[in-house]
Order: C-alpha cells, then sequence, then structure tokens
C-alpha cells in the first residue's frame, strides 16, 4: 500500500468514513430551475418545479455514484426576473443545466444567455420562435404551438366536420404564436378563420371580440392563453347564449387549477397536450400515484415533463460518465426515434433544432374530468 492511500484511509477512518466514502464521491448534477413561484402563474412554476424535485429524489435515493441538485429561482412570471435568476443559476451556482422558464417570452430571454454560457436549457415553452435562435443548447420537451394546434384543429376538421373556425389569442408571444400556427394550420386545410381577434393580459370583458365572432358565424373557436382569461371567456360564452366549440390552444396543460376556474363552463372544450394524468396506464400510472403520494395533488404536463427532464439529464451523465454540459447536450441531441429516452411523457427525442419529435394527445373535458380522445 502506497504512503498516500494509507494515509487516506487513516484520515477516512478518524473522520468515522468508510473507505468507499473517502475514495470514491458522487458527481453531482446542479440544476437550476426557473419559473413563476408566486403570483398570478403560480400554478405553473409550482407544478414544474414539484416534477423536478420528485425525480431527483427517486434518483437520489437509487444511489450509484450520481446526485441530483436542484436550484430553483422565482421569476414570478417576470421576464427580467427570469434574466436576472438565469444569470445567478450560471455565474454564482455554476449549474450544469437550466429548466425553464414556464412563459415563453422569458424563456425567450433566457436563450442568449445559456446559449453564450454552453449550459443546455430545457423549456416546457411553447411558442414557436424558442428553437429559431441558432442556439444548439435549447431543447423543448413541450410540444410546439405547431403540433399541439394542428392536432386539434384537424379533429375539429376532419372528424367533426367544422368549417367556420374562429380564432382568439393573448397578444402576448405565445399567443401571437397560437394565431400563426392556427391560420397556417387552417390554410393547409384549405380554410381561412371566420374571425381573427385579440385580448390583453389581464382583460375582463371580453363580450366585444365575442359580439363579432359570434356576428362572423363561427362554429367553433381556438382560444389562449392565461387560465384567468381563458375561464372568463368561456363564461362570456355562454352567458351570450353561443353555440360553438371551444378549442384549446396549447397552454392548458391538463393542469387541474383551469378546472377549477373554468368549472362548468369549459364543459366539452378539446384540447391537445402531451400528458394527462391517468392511474391505470402503465407507463404514467406510478408517476402519477407517487406524484400524488408526494405533494398531494394530480400532477399535470408541467410536472410531467420536468420529471422527465431531469431524468434525461441524469441518463446523460450516467452514459457518457461525465457532467461536462457540452457531453450532455450532445446527448440529448443524439437521441432519435429507436434510441430514445423513455420518459413518462414519451420517448423523448429531437429533430436538429431541438424540437420534439413525438405525438401530443387530444383530449375532451367531459364531466368536469379530462377524457382521452386520442
Amino acid at each position: 500500500m502506497s504512503p498516500i492511500l494509507a494515509v487516506t484511509l487513516v484520515l477516512a477512518l478518524l473522520l468515522g468514513l468508510g473507505p468507499g466514502a473517502a475514495l470514491a464521491q458522487d458527481k453531482v448534477i446542479k440544476m437550476g430551475v426557473i419559473g413563476p413561484l408566486t403570483g398570478d402563474f403560480a400554478f405553473g412554476g409550482q407544478y414544474q418545479l414539484a416534477g423536478a424535485q420528485l425525480k431527483a429524489e427517486e434518483l437520489n435515493a437509487q444511489g450509484g455514484g450520481i446526485k441530483v441538485e436542484i436550484l430553483s429561482e422565482d421569476d414570478a412570471s417576470k421576464c427580467d426576473q427570469s434574466v436576472a435568476a438565469a444569470r445567478k443559476l450560471l455565474s454564482r451556482d455554476q449549474i450544469h443545466v437550466l429548466l425553464g422558464a414556464w412563459q415563453s417570452t422569458c424563456t425567450l430571454a433566457i436563450v442568449p444567455l445559456t446559449a453564450q454560457a454552453e449550459v443546455p436549457q430545457y423549456t416546457t415553452s411553447v411558442a414557436g420562435p424558442i428553437t429559431q435562435q441558432g442556439s444548439k443548447w435549447i431543447f423543448r420537451v413541450g410540444i410546439p404551438t405547431s403540433g399541439l394546434n394542428r392536432a386539434t384543429l384537424e379533429h375539429a376538421v376532419k372528424r367533426l366536420g367544422l368549417k367556420k373556425i374562429a380564432v382568439f389569442t393573448s397578444n402576448e408571444e405565445v399567443g401571437k404564436s397560437v394565431a400563426a400556427t392556427s391560420v397556417a394550420v387552417l390554410q393547409s386545410l384549405g380554410l381561412t378563420p371566420v374571425a381573427k381577434e385579440e385580448w390583453n393580459r389581464g382583460d375582463k370583458d371580453f363580450t366585444g371580440q365575442l359580439g363579432r365572432i359570434r356576428a362572423s358565424g363561427a362554429e367553433a373557436m381556438i382560444f389562449s392563453t392565461g387560465f384567468a382569461e381563458q375561464s372568463i371567456i368561456a363564461r362570456q360564452v355562454r352567458q351570450l347564449g353561443m353555440k360553438i366549440q371551444l378549442l384549446g390552444g396549447d397552454t392548458i396543460g391538463g393542469n387541474p387549477k383551469f378546472l377549477e376556474l373554468a368549472g362548468a363552463d369549459i364543459e366539452g372544450l378539446i384540447f391537445s397536450v402531451g400528458f394527462i394524468a391517468v392511474d391505470d396506464d402503465l407507463r404514467v400510472g406510478a408517476f402519477v400515484r407517487r406524484y400524488r403520494e408526494r405533494h398531494k395533488q394530480v400532477p399535470d404536463s408541467w410536472a410531467a415533463l420536468f420529471y422527465d427532464s431531469v431524468g434525461l439529464v441524469h441518463a446523460a451523465v450516467k452514459a457518457t460518465g461525465s457532467i461536462d454540459r457540452k457531453k450532455i447536450a450532445e446527448y440529448t441531441q443524439g437521441l432519435r426515434k429507436g434510441a430514445a429516452y423513455p420518459g413518462v411523457v414519451a420517448d423523448m427525442h429531437f429533430d436538429d433544432k431541438g424540437d420534439p419529435q413525438w405525438d401530443p394527445l387530444l383530449v375532451q373535458i367531459v364531466g368536469g374530468k379530462w377524457m382521452i380522445l386520442r
């Protein structure tokens, strides 16, 4: 035995540690999570963080020489705070990956920072431009508006036979993305929206826009974003006596908060989403039960997506034997169909721009509950 090894073992024994603890140390993956933990959209950030924490706890309990450390920052869904949080996590905490933000506009503000720092970023945000900035460090784990709205609108047109469809969205980045992709999908189906309206975040009265949509003869309306506004819109649609099929545009996420806010007014809504909590499903059932036991609530798609993101990064470190940021990014870039990460949401793999390459679920609200159509 060499003198150095002998001294190391003596020190280990004096400190009350076993030889293995003295000679080996876990690789620690620092994962920064940014999202709204306070404010009007706290439900989104809280679900994301809870999903990430649950997966970290499970992986850490398994051991295996890799430890996950979750470092969270609250941006209150304000993009200047998102940028400040990202800078703090990147410079002070030296994170290996960043998960966030929740709101698309805030994610867009962070993309240049993670690209410059060469830190992989995983986001559930759905606005199209997020992966169009030329960064090889951004990966979207949430299906973008184009994929979600295509699935919803194709069902409305091809399966339900609806031809007169209105588009009603917020005038922020994600709302404009919903509008643009909805118009593009309808055009690909040989249709033009019979009406196209916008609202400002925080609005309470939508009767003017809804009046114009009713006058257009719309049979269906795809609308987004913002739980509070969407809930009021659904209520005012009923109050105005409008006989119209409601279609959800991308941000509902299977979140129980939406059902709570909208109540019976949202009955019959059809939307697309990446994940829905189903106890008896072989793929997601165990996750749903563990999440409910740990957090005393049903998980939504945002929780599931960050749960899978943590698992994916852990798999990257395990496969490469390194916490090097570039290797984590290269592992993620190398995921392809047939060689994907098996998450609870899907077999996760991405295109060259970092967009997800799996299909969404089509869901309808029936009796105040989610019902998977396909």
